[in-house]
């Protein structure tokens, strides 16, 4: 047998018979990465070493096995946030609720990296960068957005503050067009200067989910024409979940 298949940013799979490519949108999850304000920080230990498995089952010719412990948030790294997160009225819309259409959809993407941190994103902003790359959005769809922060996950400070957010009007206006779920490489959808939670609080008005800490949005070569997917746990009651976050588009 040979090496075991490793990740890779990019990859070609095979699916129905046909080949396509899959760009991997998710951030890592360690103790190391930017945490949102406030938020449970990560920590990863040994539970059970190798060594003191092999030590616990004696004379055995197995090498043992390791086990690990994990503390965490249910919003770290890329996430989707379930309805519950900004809805406490619907504690029936937890993570583990969320339905598989929502989490596999049609998706296209906009470049809004000129609207300065910690301003709104306004409805004028959002419609003349649909205009700009040639998106129509269409019922069922996920909207990405970029805001230019890629490149400052390694800088924790500037990750967690210094990026825009939807306005109300331009949120209430995007799933006004039916889509279903809005992502965004920032740490957050909405203006760290508001704590108004203006996105937030129209997602839970209205039940939609989002998905925040995306990456590579601006790696996916047409704006739309792809498939946006993303795998949350099933965490039972629980207000939101990390994801592993796939594009996805015939090669």
């Amino acid at each position: 047998m040979g090496e075991p298949r490793t990740h890779q940013e990019v990859e070609i799979l095979e699916l129905f018979g046909k080949q396509i490519v899959a760009l991997d949108l998710g951030r890592e999850l360690s103790p190391d990465m930017p945490h949102y304000p406030g938020h449970m920080k990560t920590t990863f230990w040994w539970h059970l070493t190798h060594d003191e498995c092999k030590m616990r089952l004696g004379d055995t010719a197995f090498d043992g096995y390791g086990v690990k412990g994990i503390v965490t948030c249910d919003h770290v790294s890329t996430h989707v946030d379930a309805v519950y997160h900004f809805n406490k009225h619907r504690p029936d819309l937890t993570v583990d609720k969320i339905s598989l259409q929502d989490l596999v959809t049609p998706a296209a993407w906009i470049d809004l990296s000129f609207v300065k941190p910690r301003t709104h994103i306004k409805l004028r902003d959002v419609q003349g960068a649909l205009d700009e790359s040639g998106v129509v959005l269409r019922p069922g769809m996920a909207l990405l957005y970029d805001v230019g922060v890629d490149d400052a996950w390694n800088d924790v400070k500037t990750y967690v503050t210094q990026y825009p957010g939807l306005d109300a009007e331009a949120t209430n206006w995007i799933l006004d067009q039916g889509i279903v779920n809005v992502g965004t490489n920032a740490t957050s959808l909405d203006n760290p200067d508001d704590v108004q939670y203006p996105n937030h609080t129209v997602h839970g008005e209205r039940l939609v989910i989002h998905t925040e800490n995306l990456v590579n949005i601006t790696k996916i070569p047409t704006h739309d024409e792809f498939y946006f997917a993303m795998f949350p746990l099933k965490w039972v009651g629980l207000t939101g979940s990390p994801v592993r976050a796939l594009a996805l588009w015939e090669r």
